[in-house]
């Protein structure tokens, strides 16, 4: 069993940073620091400081992406200045640790 850290980050389908969506921003940062795995996931339904739900005229583009980051805790505590820098105020990050058998 190790002791690893996992990110989440909560952000808009919408928003966008240097023309791409703020979770491929992620995405492309964690292959580029060679971090050891993360994934985004597109999300249908919820709600936070408002509800959220799939628009006919919005489409599903700006509906709520979350992006999960695994790796040591080391590599984490270097990578999540870098998502902050981001994110910034346009979502929500939270770490946790998780232990992988």
């Amino acid at each position: 069993m190790r002791k690893m850290l996992r990110i989440l980050v909560r952000v808009s389908g919408g928003k966008r940073e240097s023309g791409k969506s703020i979770s491929r921003a992620i995405i492309d940062l964690c292959k580029q620091e060679g971090i050891l795995g993360a994934i985004v996931i597109q999300c249908l339904y919820g709600y936070g400081d408002k509800e959220f739900e799939p628009h006919i005229l919005r489409g599903v583009g700006e509906l709520p992406h979350l992006v999960e980051i695994v790796d040591e805790p080391v590599i984490i505590q270097q990578l999540l200045p870098k998502i902050k820098d981001l994110v910034r105020d346009n979502g929500l990050i939270s770490v946790e640790e998780i232990y992988v058998y």
